[in-house]
C-alpha cells in the first residue's frame, strides 16, 4: 500500500473519530442537565477547528506523501 493511501485512509479515521466526539460530546451537552447553555455551541466550535485544520493540512501532507512514494521508486 503506497504512503499516499495509508494518509487519506488516515485522514478519513481522523475526521470520522472527530465527527463522532463532536457527535457524542453533543448529545452528552443537550441531555445533561449540568450543561450550560453555551457548552453546544463551544464543543461545536472546537471541533469544528480540529477538523478544519486537519483538513487545510491535508493538502500538504499529501504532496509530502507522494514526494516520498516517487522518491521511493
Amino acid at each position: 500500500m503506497s504512503k499516499r493511501t495509508r494518509l487519506v485512509i488516515g485522514l478519513i479515521v481522523v475526521e470520522l473519530l472527530l465527527a463522532g466526539g463532536w457527535f457524542w460530546l453533543h448529545n452528552f451537552a443537550l441531555t445533561s442537565s449540568r450543561a450550560s447553555p453555551d457548552s453546544t455551541r463551544v464543543i461545536g466550535q472546537t471541533f469544528g477547528a480540529a477538523m478544519g485544520i486537519v483538513l487545510a493540512l491535508s493538502p500538504l501532507l499529501y504532496m509530502f506523501a507522494r514526494r516520498n512514494d516517487l522518491k521511493g521508486k
